[in-house]
């Protein structure tokens, strides 16, 4: 029941981010979040690179700083941050939800690009559709082994009813992450050494995952095994489960040698008056348009859907 409880509670905070105007953390060393709007108040935690954080309130306090040799000003706001599996804060006190401030310089917004959809019938869908070669990523699903080959990257502890689990992450920057053990409920699942991913289990077999590289979680990492990429992977297809009945999906854009966030598909998200809960078939017809197939569900029967859908960046 513990886990159940706690599992709930992890995925309803994620959620209530996104009712709110949810922002991306961009400061390459780690977020430092402060108790009030100026540079000498107390620190409350920090948090590491691609952590999300809903915006609350904008103070209209300016700020200057210094990157890459050139002053910057930036305006502190009042963030919501999800403080869960790290320890973030600087104190004993732990919550699931915490709130500070920090300077917008550092905050960019989530959402990078839109979605147009179409219905089309199904003589068009299936007149362009091919199965979609999954993607060739490899996995090691022996604990054992990923922590002799992370060694150099991740700590390892034996922690009561989960067995051995991670304990610390080093991440490229240098950054410590410490996990939260006393709420910790997941499990190892797998370790993906191309996308340097680590994917967890919790109640439900929800997902989680962290990256080593940047420390970023879940929403924008997703779980490598929902991949699917564009024709020449400019952009790709990720998601995750959840724990209940529908997988979540977004999209990712190849930036340098790495994959970003670009834009949530949408838990929930509504597709001429039905919701999308799972993607029957999915297939990409160029590096913007893709196809998905879905199951619309009625009192009396259910029918398949087709729908195009366009991905356009926003400038």
């Amino acid at each position: 029941m513990k886990k159940i409880i706690f599992i709930g509670l992890s995925l309803f905070a994620i959620f209530l981010m996104h009712s709110q105007e949810t922002h991306f953390s961009i400061a390459s060393s780690g977020l430092i979040i402060r108790e009030k709007p100026n540079s000498t108040a107390n620190r409350i935690g920090k948090l590491p690179y691609g952590s999300t954080v809903s915006l609350l309130q904008k103070t209209g306090l300016k700020h200057q700083t210094i990157e890459d040799g050139a002053p910057v000003t930036g305006e502190w706001v009042k963030i919501k941050f999800y403080n869960f599996p790290y320890i973030v804060s600087e104190n004993e006190a732990y919550n699931y939800q915490e709130e500070g401030y920090v300077l917008s310089t550092y905050l960019e917004e989530l959402h990078k690009a839109t979605i147009i959809h179409q219905e089309i019938d199904s003589l068009k869908f299936y007149s362009l559709y091919k199965k979609q070669i999954p993607a060739d990523i490899q996995r090691i699903t022996s604990a054992q082994e990923a922590e002799k080959l992370l060694a150099s990257k991740v700590r390892w502890k034996n922690v009561p009813y989960l067995g051995r689990s991670i304990d610390e992450i080093i991440l490229e920057n240098g950054q410590v992450l410490r996990i939260n053990q006393k709420n910790n409920d997941y499990g190892f699942v797998a370790y993906y050494p191309t996308e340097e991913i680590i994917l967890f289990e919790g109640g439900h077999t929800s997902d989680y995952s962290i990256s080593l590289k940047t420390g970023e979680s879940l929403e924008t990492v997703g779980n490598p095994e929902y991949i699917v990429a564009s024709p020449n992977k400019k952009l790709r297809l990720n998601g995750w489960f959840p724990g209940q009945e529908c997988s979540s999906y977004f999209f990712q854009e190849h930036v340098g040698n790495d994959y970003t966030y670009l834009i949530d598909f949408g838990w929930g998200t509504e597709t001429f008056g039905q919701q999308v809960c799972n993607f029957n078939k999915f297939y990409w017809v160029n590096e913007d348009t893709f196809m998905y197939s879905y199951s619309a569900y009625s009192e009396e029967k259910t029918i398949e859907k087709y729908v195009t859908g366009q991905i356009i960046k926003i400038k």
